[in-house]
């Protein structure tokens, strides 16, 4: 598949170093970015070619005729990369979130839809064997019903005093991190989540601009409660990526973690099974391409194969809701009911 990538900011380059090369059912042809500082970056760092490298989409897109654009700017970039994209007949995988609203999600949806076109958003956190795994037996009803759920976060960013750019966000944990962790409950639960309680703060002492620590009480139905405690600045042991989850069942208890520091953050996936007294950790299965290269494997084939992919726009609306309503909770101090976002 010929692709754009659009967006060679740092994030972005890392994608064009790092994750492109592991998918090689994917060609870039051509890459784009407003700014020409990123631009001279991606090109003094072998990441791309001055003749195949743009300042908009438009001209991108007119100099290479791709059939794809992987949109990986920042999240102002989101939805102007993929109108332009859809609206020229180009499939669409955007880097998370999805868009700044909700409101403008639906609406790129809606384009794709129009146009017979495939709208993807990189969950990247749901290609991981643990993932996988849990998914596996919520859905199998392995330990009978599923029917509380613990989820804990701990990071510490701010060592030293260097700030980085997710400082300066105005919801650091919410939008830039928690985002990974509703969209996983979703995924992992095969429910949705219909309603959320949320509170955020920041130490005086912290780097971020925004709230860095939060709680959330989520609610996927009537029989079934998830609490939520994240934090960016925890001087505790700190969590792999996807945080540690403890799930009650009606026979037994899952507890798991996925996504580790490094390249092969996959090594650090477990899942461990109690019944009773007998403990178990499982043999995970082998998810031959994990992350981003997960999200953009099945990206690609989802359209090889005639199909909605498991991380469609249509899909993330969930995610993404749940998102804004948890940014709303917080901010109100009242429950937000998702039905009046979706």
């Amino acid at each position: 598949m010929r692709i754009v990538q659009v967006g060679l900011g740092g994030f972005g380059r890392d994608w064009a170093r790092h994750i492109i090369p592991q998918v090689p059912e994917v060609e870039v042809v051509g890459t784009a970015d407003l700014f020409e500082g990123s631009r001279n970056l991606a090109i003094a760092a072998g990441l791309t070619a001055p003749e195949r490298c743009f300042a908009s989409v438009e001209e991108a897109l007119e100099a290479t005729d791709p059939e794809a654009v992987l949109v990986t700017a920042s999240l102002i970039g989101h939805v102007p990369a993929a109108v332009a994209a859809l609206s020229s007949g180009r499939h669409v995988l955007v880097e998370k979130p999805f868009a700044p609203s909700v409101a403008e999600a639906k609406e790129l949806n809606a384009l794709a839809d129009a146009r017979e076109l495939t709208i993807a958003v990189s969950q990247n956190y749901r290609f991981f064997p643990a993932v996988q795994t849990v998914r596996k037996i919520v859905a199998e009803r392995q330990l009978g019903d599923l029917h509380t759920v613990e989820l804990d976060f701990r990071r510490f960013s701010g060592t030293g005093g260097v700030r980085g750019a997710h400082h300066a966000l105005d919801e650091p944990l919410l939008v830039d991190m928690s985002i990974h962790h509703f969209d996983l409950l979703r995924y992992v639960l095969g429910r949705e989540i219909t309603s959320i309680s949320c509170r955020t703060w920041d130490p005086a002492w912290s780097l971020f601009t925004g709230p860095s620590e939060g709680v959330a009480l989520i609610e996927c139905g009537a029989d079934l409660v998830a609490s939520y405690r994240g934090s960016w600045v925890s001087s505790g042991v700190r969590t792999a990526w996807a945080g540690e989850w403890r799930m009650d069942f009606t026979d037994g208890e899952v507890w798991w973690t996925s996504r580790g520091d490094g390249p092969e953050g996959w090594r650090s996936d477990r899942v461990t099974v109690r019944r009773g007294r007998t403990v178990k950790t499982l043999v995970l299965p082998t998810v031959e391409r994990t992350d981003r290269a997960g999200s953009l494997t099945e990206f690609v084939t989802s359209i090889a194969e005639g199909r909605e992919p498991v991380i469609s726009g249509r899909d993330n609306l969930g995610s993404l809701a749940t998102t804004y309503a948890a940014v709303e909770a917080s901010r109100t101090r009242q429950p937000v009911q998702l039905a009046d976002w979706l």
